[in-house]
């Protein structure tokens, strides 16, 4: 049986992992190179208040898009590229200004430092590398797979490229971020070539008003989602303020299993729509589907969770052994992470409990990261994120069964997840005994 890699789900699978293949090598090559934990550490700091200022946002209006764009006709698709658009420059701009301006009151409460290095080409470089996410839907409702494959090489390598290779070529760390400016402005002049060539030239209100509206529980869920996210990373500042290189190393262990999102994030995208239009048959197909990543996630996390003491100094340094705690309880998330339920919820539009589970996990989150992270430090932090994680999960399945009738077994494999979870989390307490 030959397999098709070019399919809009495929595009959309490696558009993902180039992009988390390409931030995990670069914390590898980082961590080979002669700068130290400290500058690593400004640049973690960098890519945290990132996440957390567009993620929300830009998740919503982009996931909104998925629902908005295939309603439009023929006519008015083309005004909504030049929109959307402007819209996304728009919003990019007004937020990369007010951080600018106002650096010294958000960077303290964001990351407790007065200063991070270079946060100004850091937001030059964001103002114009946030439109040009707009790309990577496109290329999917185009239905322009080898697009979205050229476009995921030119970003992710590209990417690699000219932030690692001043490091390597022993210049000053300035010129990486230099390197990211100009290869956002190239994005952002692809993104532009596409909307001349696809888009007409008329603001139409509407569609902003429209597109909006159904994207804002989507904000809210993944405002929430990615404060959550980054909450472990400010606590980390809260309980070790200052200290750059436990940031790092905490940094470093707090990720989950390499390509985990990636391929999750993908499947859980292509799924959306067949729930969407016929209920039954997409429980069944995200049911048989799913297994097929079970099949590849679940053992890939084992063979990690054992050989990561082995890895993390061989792959990083000595430096971030200590790393390697934080990272095996981070692979437990694997276990809520291949159960598909807010898939079916988005599906069924039924978007607003979303929000409100993801207030409760986000309390949840607070409550335990606080008290954990008192008592065990970094490994604390990391144990109140995967409860938090795992709340969401077991609400989202409790809503559904309650609301709507449909159990954990109608679109989960339950024989091999169960079997595969067990052996997860046996793997993770023979793991401290090395």
């Amino acid at each position: 049986m030959t397999i098709n890699l070019f399919t809009n789900v495929k595009a959309l699978q490696f558009y993902h992992l180039a992009r988390q293949g390409s931030t995990i090598l670069t914390a590898i090559l980082l961590a080979k190179s002669a700068i130290g934990a400290k500058a690593i550490g400004a640049y973690e700091m960098l890519l945290y208040v990132g996440f957390l200022i567009n993620f929300f946002w830009t998740s919503g209006f982009m996931q909104g898009m998925l629902s908005v764009y295939p309603r439009l006709s023929q006519q008015e698709q083309p005004v909504f590229v030049f929109n959307s658009f402007a819209l996304f420059s728009f919003l990019s701009l007004i937020i990369c200004a007010l951080l600018w301006a106002g650096q010294g009151v958000f960077l303290p409460i964001l990351t407790q430092q007065e200063t991070i290095p270079f946060f100004n080409l850091f937001l030059l470089f964001s103002a114009l590398n946030w439109p040009a996410f707009l790309l990577e839907n496109f290329y999917l409702l185009r239905s322009e797979p080898v697009k979205l494959y050229a476009w995921a090489a030119f970003s992710f390598g590209g990417q690699m490229l000219v932030f690692l290779g001043p490091v390597f070529l022993g210049w000053e760390f300035i010129w990486s971020f230099y390197g990211l400016v100009a290869l956002s402005l190239l994005k952002w002049i692809w993104l532009l070539v596409f909307v001349v060539k696809n888009g007409v030239w008329q603001l139409h209100f509407p569609h902003w008003k429209k597109w909006t509206l159904l994207s804002f529980p989507l904000m809210l869920y993944a405002m929430i989602s990615a404060v959550n996210q980054s909450f472990d990373s400010w606590l980390t500042g809260f309980f070790f303020p200052g200290d750059e290189h436990t940031f790092a190393v905490f940094r470093y262990g707090a990720r989950e299993l390499p390509l985990m999102l990636a391929m999750t994030n993908a499947f859980s995208s292509a799924m959306v729509p067949e729930i969407a239009t016929h209920l039954h048959q997409g429980l069944e197909a995200i049911k048989k589907k799913s297994l097929q990543l079970i099949h590849l996630l679940f053992p890939f996390s084992i063979v990690m969770m054992l050989a990561s003491p082995f890895l993390f100094p061989l792959l990083f340094s000595e430096t971030f052994s200590a790393s390697v705690p934080v990272f095996n309880i981070f692979l437990l998330i694997t276990v809520s992470r291949l159960i598909f339920s807010r898939t079916v919820l988005v599906g069924m539009e039924d978007n607003r409990l979303i929000v409100i589970i993801s207030i409760l996990e986000f309390a949840v989150h607070i409550g335990t990261g606080f008290l954990f992270g008192h008592f065990w430090g970094l490994e604390g932090i990391a144990w109140g994120a995967v409860i938090a994680y795992s709340l969401e999960k077991l609400l989202i399945c409790l809503y559904l069964y309650w609301k709507h009738g449909i159990k954990l077994g109608q679109y989960t494999p339950l024989n091999w997840y169960g079997v595969y979870s067990i052996a997860l989390i046996m793997s993770f307490f023979l793991s401290q005994l090395w």
